[in-house]
């Protein structure tokens, strides 16, 4: 997850030839955690946020972004998600590159019922943009569960190197997670999120990070998120801060039909 103002132009293009509302997954940012709901045929969800991470070496990120996930059947999504970063070290170094360019499909492969959570999978590619970067293959399966005013989610997710990009090398790691939402109130939704993540190689370090936030939802087209995740261990950023806000859209062929016939 995870950004200049080419990127934002880019997200109002696509806004501009989009009509109506609806479609909010209820997951997304800030979680890293993925949902098992889809925007359905003609739908479009906008997501625009910052995210600034203070790693325990010193170095600060902040990453300014946006993705974009249209739904392409009923129970299809297509998703982009662009990245840009801006790294300061401890000793003042700056830098700026765009990262990773995500393309990826999520699919619903069964509906839950009762106590039985609705199953998803997810997959496609992260495409990098400066040479030396691998290309990787992201995979990731999804299981949610749905009470009253509880919802949570389950990760098992793996990023497969490759060397499609001409790199030299690759590596692959592999992520579990779990999160939840709890309504405290008219639309307001606490947030917490327990993430692990490894690499395959036995001396690399495995880092875990904790998260806690909030999300109101003003309509059921627009909500503003945030929150705080912390590492867990040594190996993992010592704190990030992550702010943003969602927007719905549907398209005209998805308007629910009037009772004289016509459409709304």
């Amino acid at each position: 997850m995870r950004r200049p103002g080419a990127r934002f132009a880019a997200a109002t293009v696509c806004l501009g030839l989009i009509a109506g509302a609806e479609g909010i997954a209820i997951a997304g940012h800030p979680f890293v955690t993925e949902d098992a709901e889809t925007q359905k045929r003609g739908n479009v969800e906008v997501e625009f946020n910052l995210d600034q991470q203070h790693g325990s070496d010193g170095t600060r990120t902040t990453s300014p972004g946006n993705s974009l996930t249209m739904g392409i059947a009923p129970r299809i999504d297509l998703a982009m998600v662009y990245t840009y970063n801006f790294t300061k070290t401890r000793d003042g170094t700056k830098d700026r590159a765009m990262g990773p360019v995500e393309a990826t499909l999520k699919a619903v492969s069964r509906e839950g019922k009762g106590r039985m959570p609705t199953f998803g999978l997810k997959a496609g590619m992260s495409l990098p943009v400066s040479e030396g970067d691998q290309a990787t293959v992201l995979t990731t399966a999804i299981a949610q569960w749905s009470f009253e005013t509880v919802t949570v989610f389950a990760n098992a997710a793996a990023d497969i190197g490759t060397h499609l990009a001409g790199n030299d090398e690759k590596s692959t790691s592999f992520r579990s997670s779990t999160a939840g939402t709890y309504e405290v109130g008219e639309e307001l939704y606490l947030l917490s999120e327990l993430i692990w993540e490894k690499q395959t190689s036995p001396a690399a370090p495995s880092t875990a990070e904790w998260l806690i936030g909030a999300k109101k939802e003003f309509s059921e087209t627009f909500n503003i998120n945030g929150g705080i995740r912390w590492g867990l261990n040594d190996d993992s950023s010592h704190v990030t801060y992550l702010l943003g806000f969602t927007l719905g859209f549907r398209g005209e062929h998805d308007a629910s039909p009037t009772p004289d016939g016509g459409g709304k």
